[in-house]
């Protein structure tokens, strides 16, 4: 049994999003510093980054829809014809973020961990290869030979 969908079309989901992203550009932040030498406070405009949550509340804002995690989801497979705009979609905000955490305009310490993105070091996890015996050599090394066990 098939029911009306709230977004009849990907290409009107699309047009949202193009109004949800000229809502952003409209929309910006304002962010207050001191400035000693000015002796006075001074505003800087800060942009909106584009994200899936903004997105949905824009969406429920102007009464179109609460959610869209059935559209992102293709929930009973019935969202199929969507999936090309919901990667699409999902590649812009992807990339309005990267782009705008690397050119200063958002904050990329955030914007790093929203994305998934940090710098990892990889700890050997070989617990022999990191214990010494007396002797500096590596315990259970099998070119090592000890009378000592471990």
């Amino acid at each position: 049994m098939s029911t009306k969908k709230n977004i009849p079309t990907p290409k009107l989901l699309l047009n949202y999003f193009s109004k949800y992203k000229e809502y952003c550009k409209s929309n910006s932040k304002k962010e207050y510093a001191f400035i000693p030498s000015l002796k006075k406070e001074v505003g800087v405009t800060r942009e909106i980054p584009y994200t899936w949550d903004g997105f949905e509340i824009w969406l429920r804002n102007n009464k179109i829809i609460a959610k869209l995690d059935d559209y992102k989801a293709n929930k009973d497979k019935r969202y199929t014809e969507y999936a090309d705009i919901i990667h699409a979609i999902g590649q812009e905000i992807y990339e309005d973020k990267y782009t705008g955490a690397v050119a200063g305009v958002f904050n990329s310490n955030i914007i790093a961990r929203d994305l998934g993105l940090t710098d990892k070091k990889e700890v050997d996890q070989n617990i022999n290869a990191m214990i010494w015996n007396e002797e500096k050599t590596y315990i259970n090394d099998p070119d090592t030979e000890t009378d000592e066990s471990p």
